[in-house]
């Protein structure tokens, strides 16, 4: 667990006293540009892009966010070299058995999205067992989007209903057999693509957020700023929120006391 700062808290609570986001999706791209330009191994890479995995996942347990829905691995991600992909398999093994007391610790209800045919028998039952601890927790859920793309998900979920269907049947059921539609979508490292990822799911509604920073560098500051985005599209008062900030410190006597416009100059600088 990250130890958050004085002014990160702060802007926690500035964040909850808005229409936060129920769920948020992210493209976690950049592990490995972010390491070759920090002289990193591919491995290293990847393994930093795991631990902003985990900072994520408390940044939003933190604001209050119900649903948080990743990119992990595509099937068209099979295709990299076989070292690569095999390094990266061993890893999810060792990093979901690590992570299993975090996910439990912080009730974290973890869901598999993907096509496990393609994943092989070890790893396969550690996400398994992943899932099955884990889903007895509802307030904060992961959706864990593993060997998956979206033309995969469509396919799975047209192949489990009925025939007959009128058209309005048709779009109620297939909801139930896909992941649900995120309020916002970021994807990192610059890319402006979609990878066939959610095409369903983001067609209307969702608002898309990209941002130059690369997966494994991404910051509290990076997700508050999102949510900001999030805010300034639905239209919230952010100036109504900052004055929420600076009374609730007041009506708890905070020892240091701050006005709502040295609140709003931290939080834009």
């Amino acid at each position: 667990m990250i130890k958050l700062t004085f002014l990160q808290r702060l802007a926690i609570q500035l964040l909850k006293l808005g229409p936060t986001p129920n769920h948020i999706s992210i493209i976690m791209d950049g592990n490995r540009r972010y390491a070759r330009q920090s002289n990193l191994s591919l491995q290293e890479g990847h393994q930093r892009g795991f631990d902003a995995l985990m900072r994520t996942l408390q940044y939003g347990k933190e604001i209050g966010i119900k649903e948080l829905t990743v990119f992990a691995f595509s099937i068209e991600n099979y295709n990299r070299p076989k070292d690569e992909v095999e390094y990266l398999m061993n890893m999810a093994k060792q990093k979901l058995g690590e992570s299993q007391d975090f996910f439990q610790k912080n009730q974290i209800q973890v869901k598999l999205c993907g096509d496990m045919q393609y994943v092989e028998e070890e790893l396969r039952q550690k996400l398994n067992e992943v899932e099955e601890k884990t889903k007895k927790y509802t307030q904060y859920k992961l959706n864990f989007c593993f060997s998956y793309n979206f033309t995969n998900e469509w396919e799975r979920a047209l192949r489990q209903l009925p025939s007959g269907l009128t058209k309005q049947q048709f779009f109620q059921q297939v909801q139930e057999h896909l992941i649900s539609r995120p309020d916002i979508l970021m994807r990192t490292s610059g890319e402006q693509r979609f990878s066939n990822y959610m095409l369903h799911q983001i067609r209307s509604d969702t608002l898309i957020y990209f941002t130059r920073r690369k997966w494994p560098e991404l910051n509290f500051w990076d997700f508050f700023k999102m949510i900001m985005f999030f805010y300034y599209y639905r239209k919230v008062d952010v100036a109504e929120l900052v004055q929420g900030v600076g009374l609730r410190l007041q009506s708890e006597r905070a020892r240091v006391r701050i006005s709502p416009s040295t609140i709003f100059f931290f939080l834009i600088n």
